[in-house]
């Protein structure tokens, strides 16, 4: 009777394990048959060597057989043995027996009975091996060396030593064994012609588990839901297969056992097993794969969906709207916490999600009542500068990976993803050894979503020995409290008010005045109370009333510098130890800032001995006139015109206006303040619709002198401009109504109608009277062009036209909210801060003897107080001023 199936693997040259059709509820049934009449070497194991040639006999069947139908006729068994033997057949009708003694790797069985029917079979088959024998094939060959293989069934090698020679080298092998749907016996050809089997786990995944074959019963266990059917699916697809393996990592539970990738010609079985549900990711493994775990991770999430086999119960996370936002980050408070503000205004304490911050090292010491200096063991303090550095102030996309409620005492945490730059930070404070990875289950899904990646830096990171993973001593970080007490200010006051603006970070504020900042240069901590201000008092309890506007004034100083980088200048320390002077964010003078927004008054006192009491005045009486803040109700009392006298000298000529370019600290270019200013605007949006609305003119081609419209780089709005020069690198045009300058491809230049030529040019080239400042590029150049910028950026200012030089005006400038006289000018206060100088022998210098006076006593006390250029001494080449000092 002829039967038909699959052969399931070959056990050698001349047996077979049969595989029926499958059936439900369990797996197919399986034979083994051997071939009759015939036998082949063989093949060794653990106790025994491989005969010569049962190699060979083994993979001609295997490659001739494996995973192919074939239909079988059962012929006899053997009572002693129980092992069946009987006939092959392949689908075109080839006897498989025939086709082994022919290829030399079957010999004919002797010895045996032989019945009548099988007389003619025997005949051929002789026949065939005496053809064999006479080509010298397979078995018959008379090299015997050549039938031998080098083979280890056990692995006794150095397993550490030998994945580090093969780790990531597809190397050539068959699936002998499937233990269950990960778990593989697999035999290596390796490159030096040696053959080894090991035990690989596929990276990345697991499968349930199934009962163990071949073991005695009270050991086999229990097989796992969909254990059986997941080792199926393998055994269908790679047993007795030829592959590709890729070692890639040790088993977690250490040994000899390997893990790594399969590479078939279909594909990856790993992939293949979690899109049909019959496994799961893990994580301990995942990071090793050669493919990465996106594949992995999507094939899992095919099947969640689908909810097949292992995920019939799994239910997803809800997602939501309010779980993706955009935010700024306002303070950081630990390693892996920080506090983000919403676009509503709303306060968010967010913790990294999967991960958690460095240890305190052993030895650490936190302030006490007995010393206030601080020690800190370990790479907490690095994280937390990490984080400060890369957040503080930032915009930063927060996706909410999962909620951890209250419990043992820990406050409930909202756990989130944040991304700053396109860039993990979670993943970034991984890679430098700053954090570690929470371990979740693995049917744990409160989980970052970016756990993989997670786990890839951590990886590199204990590769590479970085942070918390390096073998070195932990880095101690001390911090001395300078402000401990007044003895103690005192002897840092001396080289702290030396160094100028000094780098500092600010740590905490107290009130809009008073904060505790951090100077990495020295490593030491200051109470700092700004100069020349007083802030409304903040109650320090629910029940402590705050002063008017006392919370706006910190919750403004706090989202101006808390954690930000910022600059100090010391003047002196009180009676506490506190240091009093000048702090800068981002260059704005914060004393300055808190008064122009009325969020805190004058202290006569300390302003009166800043570098910048103009300033701290000028801000006051704007905030007062403007009637901000704490001025609300401020009534001013009337005073007398504060403008400076028309009849103070010749040419008294005032006129309202607002700096429009600066070239240096003292040439510029104004813009008067007049009703063609409200032409200009007008005129700028007519000129963006028209041109905006129409293609460019091809056969228009700019010439030097030619007034054009010109698309500006910084803001892509087009301008009037007149063409300087034309170059290789371009055409260089001034704008002729702001006064900048820069230079533009052609492609950005078009014709400009003469219906936007009519309003003449708004920009006015000008210099300051009396005074020079240096060019940007000498010495001083940028810091002058800077105080300048100070002084008139963003300000309506009144300028008297003392003269003109051809089309350049020469100007003095007043500050209407500080001048007093025409002596007070800008003028007077780039020289009296050492960023100009005086330049008495200009034509137009008679009749304004009392204005030069007063900007020579300016000079004498730059040059006394070294201030600006002046810190090395004078530089005008008066030896009378110069010997005075």
């Amino acid at each position: 009777m002829v039967n038909k199936a699959v052969v399931k693997n070959v056990l050698s040259g001349d047996t077979v394990i049969l595989r029926g059709k499958p059936r439900a509820g369990g797996p197919p049934a399986e034979r083994l048959l051997a071939l009759s009449n015939v036998q082949a070497p063989r093949l060794g194991n653990t106790t025994r060597s491989d005969e010569p040639f049962g190699f060979g006999a083994r993979e001609f069947l295997r490659k001739l057989l494996v995973g192919k139908e074939v239909a079988f006729v059962p012929e006899y068994t053997v009572p002693t043995t129980n092992r069946e033997y009987g006939s092959l057949l392949l689908p075109n009708g080839d006897n498989v027996a025939e086709l082994g003694v022919k290829a030399g790797w079957l010999k004919v069985r002797e010895g045996g009975k032989t019945r009548e029917d099988q007389e003619e079979t025997l005949d051929k088959l002789m026949q065939l091996q005496d053809e064999a024998q006479a080509a010298g094939v397979g078995m018959w060959n008379e090299d015997k060396e050549k039938g031998i293989r080098e083979i280890s069934f056990s692995f006794e090698r150095d397993a550490m030593a030998f994945l580090n020679k093969y780790k990531g080298k597809p190397l050539e092998a068959v699936v002998e064994q499937v233990r269950d749907g990960t778990t593989l016996r697999v035999l290596l050809f390796l490159p030096d012609q040696s053959q080894q089997i090991v035990t690989l786990h596929l990276s990345g995944i697991k499968a349930p588990n199934c009962k163990r074959d071949n073991v005695p019963e009270d050991q086999q266990g229990v097989s796992e839901p969909f254990g059986e059917e997941a080792k199926f699916f393998v055994e269908t697809r790679l047993l007795q297969r030829g592959v590709k393996v890729i070692l890639e990592g040790l088993a977690q539970s250490g040994g000899q056992n390997f893990v790594g990738s399969v590479q078939h010609p279909v594909g990856n079985i790993a992939e293949f097993l979690l899109a049909n549900g019959l496994a799961k990711c893990v994580d301990w493994s995942i990071t090793m794969t050669t493919s990465g775990p996106t594949p992995l991770r999507n094939a899992e999430k095919t099947a969640k969906e689908k909810k097949l086999r292992v995920w019939r119960d799994f239910v997803g996370k809800k997602v939501t709207e309010s779980n993706e936002f955009d935010a700024t980050v306002v303070r950081i408070v630990t390693g892996d916490t920080v506090i983000v503000k919403t676009k509503s205004g709303t306060e968010r304490k967010l913790q990294l999600a999967s991960i958690k911050q460095a240890p305190r090292g052993a030895g650490s010491s936190a302030p006490t009542a007995k010393s206030r200096d601080m020690k800190e063991v370990g790479y907490q303090f690095d994280a937390r500068e990490f984080l400060r550095k890369k957040l503080i102030g930032k915009q930063v996309h927060v996706v909410i990976d999962y909620h951890k409620p209250a419990e043992n005492g820990f406050e409930a945490k909202d756990c989130a993803t944040i991304i700053a730059s396109n860039h993990n930070i979670a993943e970034q404070l991984v890679s430098r050894g700053l954090a570690s990875i929470i371990r979740h289950r693995k049917d744990d899904d409160n989980r970052s979503h970016c756990y993989d990646q997670l786990l890839i830096a951590e990886q590199k990171a204990q590769e590479e020995q970085k942070g918390i993973h390096s073998p070195k001593e932990q880095p101690i970080v001390r911090i001395v409290d300078a402000s401990e007490n007044a003895a103690k200010s005192r002897q840092f006051l001396t080289f702290l008010k030396r160094s100028g603006k000094i780098p500092a970070v600010v740590e905490h504020v107290a009130n809009g005045s008073r904060m505790f900042v951090w100077v990495p240069k020295e490593n030491c901590r200051l109470s700092f109370v700004l100069s020349g201000v007083r802030a409304p008092r903040v109650g320090r309890t629910a029940n402590d009333k705050s002063e008017p506007f006392g919370q706006e004034s910190l919750d403004f100083i706090s989202s101006q510098c808390l954690q930000h980088d910022v600059e100090i200048e010391i003047d002196t320390v009180d009676k506490t130890g506190s240091f009093i002077g000048s702090m800068f964010s981002h260059g704005v003078n914060l004393s300055v800032a808190l008064l122009e927004r009325g969020l805190a008054s004058i202290h006569s006192f300390s302003a009166d001995e800043s570098h910048y009491v103009n300033q701290l005045y000028g801000a006051e009486r704007q905030a007062k006139g403007e009637k901000k803040g704490i001025w609300a109700e401020f009534q001013e009392e009337e005073v007398s015109s504060s403008a400076p006298d028309a009849n103070a000298g010749p040419n008294r000529e005032y006129v309202d206006i607002v700096v429009s370019d600066i070239i240096s600290g003292s040439h510029f270019y104004v813009q008067k303040i007049t009703d063609e200013i409200h032409k200009l605007e007008k005129l700028m949006t007519e000129l963006g619709q028209y041109q905006n609305g129409r293609p460019a003119d091809p056969a228009f081609k700019a010439r030097v002198g030619d007034v054009v419209c010109a698309k500006f780089t910084e803001d892509n709005c087009w301008y009037r401009a007149k063409v300087r020069r034309i170059s290789h690198e371009g055409v260089e045009v001034l704008y002729i109504d702001y006064g900048n300058y820069e230079t533009l491809s052609s492609t950005r230049i078009r014709a400009l109608p003469d219906t936007f030529k009519t309003l003449k040019p708004q920009a006015h080239e000008a210099i300051l009277s009396f005074v020079k400042s240096p060019a940007r590029e000498e010495d001083y150049g940028i810091e002058s062009i800077e105080r300048f910028r100070e002084l008139t950026g963003d300000k309506q200012l009144v300028a008297n036209i003392d003269a003109r030089e051809g089309s350049v005006l020469c100007l003095t400038l007043y500050d209407f909210r500080k001048s007093t006289s025409a002596e007070v000018s800008i003028n007077s206060e780039m020289v009296q801060d050492g960023q100009a100088f005086v330049t008495p022998k200009v034509r137009y210098a008679q009749g304004n003897q009392a204005i030069l006076k007063a900007l020579e006593q300016a000079q004498e006390e730059a040059i006394k107080r070294r201030r600006g250029m002046f810190e090395y001494g004078d530089i005008t080449g008066n030896e009378d001023v110069t010997s005075t000092y």
